[in-house]
């Protein structure tokens, strides 16, 4: 399922980052839209942050109008921060006004995706670290608007956001008590179901399970573990709502996602649409049916506002 995220985007330079995160464009492939003086895009997710140019270890397009370049990653990750340096040598200046933008679509050579910051300025050779609420997207950007200019880069890394399940610290309840609603979220996807390790209802009508985050979260998606050794076609249609509301046990909720069908005993993940906040995340099955989950796993992070103040 492709995401289609809708953010208010702003630059959190107080925002302290202190756990090691891997650099993922290290497994990219890169591109730009010209290349002059031997400055291949590749070299800015070489590893090297080596500033000199006339070491090959920097990227140099042409002199041209909107001079880009782009990552493409293997595939769609949620991106909260991306770091480069600038060339050491020579023309500092060159990088002011750069965009960084990120997304999956390749219209206009990815430069129409999300905007997630702006460089005013970057002193000779420095590198700097831009951070900002996470972005779903494959393809990272770099692009200078304008006539007559030049794009050099000398490394570029993309990090992923570091996303944790909140369903273990969560308090799970569902509409009818043939098992134990907390099964679901006890860190195991064991997906026997005879044996204990899963969650059902009574055979009823829009039967729920729902888990109380007991704060108010981003979340970026869900993952669904479903039961292998009978009646895997029990989750078909199931919809994955998330919201602050218990209004009618939480299934008014906004939609997440729509559970179209899991393989028995397998684990899908499902991206809302956009990123929902909310306390609680219902699965309801919308008819008459049981409903019977082995595992759910909720992955998300405080609203970047209170992770700010909290830093």
């Amino acid at each position: 399922m492709m995401p289609s995220v809708i953010l208010s985007l702003m630059l959190l330079p107080g925002l302290c980052v202190t756990a090691f995160r891997e650099n993922i464009a290290l497994k990219g492939k890169a591109m730009q839209s010209s290349t002059g003086y031997t400055g291949q895009a590749m070299f800015a997710v070489d590893g090297n942050s080596d500033t000199n140019y006339g070491h090959g270890t920097c990227t140099h397009t042409v002199l041209e109008k909107d001079p880009w370049w782009r990552v493409e990653l293997p595939h769609t990750y949620s991106v909260d921060m991306v770091t480069i340096t600038n060339r050491g040598d020579c023309c500092e200046e060159r990088i002011n006004g750069a965009q960084i933008r990120i997304g999956n679509s390749l219209e206009n050579n990815g430069n129409n995706n999300h905007l997630v910051a702006t460089i005013g300025s970057l002193q000779s050779g420095a590198t700097e670290t831009y951070k900002f609420a996470p972005v779903k997207g494959r393809f990272v950007n770099i692009v200078i608007p304008g006539h007559q200019k030049y794009l050099t880069l000398c490394e570029v890394k993309v990090s992923e956001a570091d996303l944790r399940n909140l369903a273990l610290r969560g308090t799970a309840t569902q509409s009818s008590l043939h098992s134990l609603a907390q099964k679901a979220v006890d860190g195991n996807r064991n997906f026997n179901l005879k044996n204990g390790f899963c969650t059902y209802t009574a055979l009823e009508s829009a039967p729920w399970w729902r888990v109380d985050l007991h704060d108010t979260y981003t979340i970026h998606y869900v993952a669904l573990t479903n039961q292998g050794d009978c009646c895997s076609d029990c989750l078909n249609g199931a919809e994955i709502r998330i919201g602050d509301s218990l209004q009618n046990d939480g299934k008014d909720n906004p939609l997440c996602a729509t559970v179209s069908s899991i393989p028995p005993g397998q684990t899908e993940y499902f991206v809302c649409t956009k990123f929902l906040k909310g306390r609680y995340v219902t699965a309801v099955l919308p008819r008459v049916g049981i409903l019977s989950l082995c595992e759910m796993e909720v992955f998300g992070q405080r609203p970047i506002a209170e992770r700010s103040l909290m830093a």
